[in-house]
């Protein structure tokens, strides 16, 4: 019988979020920073915290906030005219 892969990419705050789902096998979740910040790609780690993808995506965006620091405030803009 064959195997179904599912490879996704995510951008969230200038990085890539590479997602590859193997069904029952389970799946990864690696993050790849911009070119310009000069990381090299890393695997989210699986632990007992980490049981879903759901749960790897949100690590991975955990991630990716402690490195770019707090997201800018939102300023809603009026209209001009």
């Amino acid at each position: 019988m064959g195997h179904l892969v599912v490879t996704q990419v995510r951008e969230y705050r200038l990085h890539r979020m590479e997602v590859v789902d193997l069904g029952k096998a389970g799946f990864t979740v690696t993050i790849v920073p911009p070119a310009n910040r000069g990381g090299v790609p890393r695997e989210v780690t699986r632990d007992s915290t980490v049981v879903t993808l759901a749960d790897a995506l949100n690590r991975a965006k955990a991630e990716i906030d402690a490195v770019m620091g707090p997201k800018p405030a939102f300023k809603p803009r009026a209209f001009q005219r």
